[in-house]
């Protein structure tokens, strides 16, 4: 009796060790299989972070952000320089402008004489004066009745020598200069304080050009 109780006291201590065992085994089991999974997991997310075609997108992106600020800098570059260009272009005209002005003053000459003439005070001619243009064409017939297109552009001629306006000049001669392109005409202010006998001479295509303004004393 002795014995049998000894032999299913240790087959039971057996089985009890086995169980253990078997418990050990399977949690060791487990334990493996959680840490291999986490182990695969992490590999996963460590291939999706790294993915080159994600570095590529990047890369791409970062080239175009390159690339539009390059082009953003060209336009500002090029809408500089044509700012720049119409301002130099501006200034140049200005300066062209000015120079021809320059120029004009400096070729025109106006000359002083005196006169032998009593009622002559002085004789001026300038260089700068200018056929006041015409109408007329074909060739061309000097007219002293007043109203036609001859007659009032000699007129405007002794208003552009004299300076006087057309409402304040009074035309007290005007007459043959020696030839049929040749005109001399005498005209003062309302009030008398100027007077002037002006010398014109025809230009073709041009018109009636003053060449020697006489200021007078007194009227002929």
């Amino acid at each position: 009796m002795t014995q049998e109780f000894s032999r299913r006291a240790q087959m039971k201590k057996k089985k009890r060790a086995n169980l253990l065992i078997n418990s050990l085994l399977a949690v060791v089991g487990i334990l493996i299989i959680i840490t291999l999974a986490n182990l695969l997991s992490s590999n996963d997310d460590t291939a999706v972070e790294a993915d080159p075609g994600d570095e590529q997108q990047q890369v791409t992106d970062e080239g175009q952000q390159d690339v539009e600020s390059e082009d953003t800098a060209g336009a500002e570059t090029t809408e500089e320089s044509e700012a720049t260009d119409e301002a130099e272009s501006t200034d140049e005209t200005e300066a062209t402008e000015e120079d021809q002005t320059d120029t004009t003053e400096e070729q025109a000459e106006v000359t002083t004489e005196p006169s032998m003439d009593p009622i002559v005070d002085e004789v001026i001619v300038n260089t700068a004066w200018q056929p006041v243009g015409t109408t007329q064409t074909g060739e061309h017939v000097s007219s002293y009745t007043k109203g036609t297109v001859d007659w009032d552009e000699k007129i405007k001629a002794l208003q552009y020598a004299s300076g006087l306006s057309a409402d304040n000049m009074y035309t007290i001669f005007l007459g043959n200069g020696g030839s049929p392109q040749k005109s001399i005409g005498t005209v003062t202010s309302k009030d008398k304080s100027e007077m002037y006998r002006i010398y014109l001479e025809w230009v073709d295509g041009q018109g009636w050009k003053p060449t020697k303004l006489e200021k007078l004393n007194q009227l002929p």
